[in-house]
């Protein structure tokens, strides 16, 4: 390390610093979120989580000041795969394929790669809201358009999801970020740290449409100036007959994998601050259950249900406490 890159470091740490002592709000948001992720040394995570969304910003500013040419060769020297077996087996899937890149970390960065690396053999495409619903963004495009003509923005909206089909079918890539929460006729509650959750169910709508191969990359930075994308094994869903519980299989699978990322460096998820604000009701396994009793029964009756199974399940779960 250079003396030059030693006090920039510094000085990044001291920024950090700085905001968790100044941002008061922000820094009590994350605190009750990383209660439910029951992680150590929670402010330093704070701190590492401003100094993740400080090199996410610089990446992205990067990508939109540099030549197409600098770009290139920073994204082949710079970005790289913990499994290129895995990159390998996307790459010679005969079939659709969706990458699902949550937003965590440079996740623009993993799709850029994509385009690089196989967009001469297959079309990327990106599905996510237009930026009249999520201002957030309304940066993606340049972002991911840095490269040239590789890359193809489908938005969330009812043309959109026909493209997004027909691109699939046509044998093309679609990254997709379930982790938007939107409270709309495409979500679903699920379960998440314990609680339930509203999750976007379009990835798994597609994926099941489409008999899509399925790949969840996070992209983190690294120690040396570059981004690594961690790879999950690719996997197709198996089908039954039953459309509805497989979406709702399928994105709890989708969501169970964000949470184990999360418990590993929670640091790098964009949304970190909003996870206490959107876990709903306890589950029945989570310590906090019995204490939503009357919830629970608000909600039973709203729904004209029976007390009698779901008073048994809170008997016994708080006998099992005691």
């Amino acid at each position: 390390m250079t003396f030059s890159s030693f006090f920039q470091d510094i000085s990044r740490n001291l920024n950090s610093y700085k905001r968790v002592l100044i941002d008061t709000d922000t820094r009590q948001q994350i605190l009750r979120s990383l209660q439910h992720i029951d992680c150590n040394h929670e402010y330093l995570k704070i701190c590492q989580h401003f100094q993740s969304m400080a090199v996410v910003n610089k990446l992205n500013d990067f990508c939109l000041s540099s030549t197409r040419s600098t770009l290139q060769n920073f994204i082949s020297s710079k970005v790289w795969v913990d499994r290129p077996d895995y990159w390998q087996q996307v790459r010679q899937f005969d079939g659709p394929v969706i990458f699902v890149t949550p937003h965590y970390g440079p996740f623009a960065m993993g799709c850029l790669k994509a385009v690089l690396d196989m967009g001469n053999d297959k079309k990327v495409n990106a599905f996510y809201d237009p930026p009249e619903k999520n201002p957030t963004t309304a940066i993606y495009k340049d972002v991911l358009s840095s490269l040239g003509d590789g890359f193809n923005p489908i938005f969330n909206d009812s043309r959109g999801l026909v493209r997004a089909i027909k691109c699939l079918k046509n044998k093309q890539i679609l990254t997709m970020m379930p982790d938007v929460f939107d409270l709309s006729g495409q979500s679903i509650s699920i379960p998440f740290f314990g609680h339930f959750t509203t999750a976007m169910a379009g990835t798994a709508f597609l994926a099941l449409k489409t008999n899509a191969l399925i790949m969840q990359a996070y992209c983190i930075p690294d120690a040396l100036g570059g981004v690594k994308c961690i790879l999950h094994k690719p996997f197709q869903f198996p089908k039954t007959a039953d459309f509805e519980q497989d979406v709702y299989n399928l994105t709890s699978r989708l969501f169970k994998s964000i949470e184990q990322q999360l418990k590993v460096a929670p640091e790098h998820w964009i949304y970190l601050r909003q996870l206490d604000n959107r876990l709903g009701l306890p589950l029945p396994e989570h310590r906090d259950f019995p204490k939503s009793r009357n919830k629970i029964f608000a909600l039973a009756n709203s729904l004209q249900l029976d007390h009698s199974s779901i008073e048994s399940v809170l008997n016994a779960r708080m006998e099992n406490m005691t």
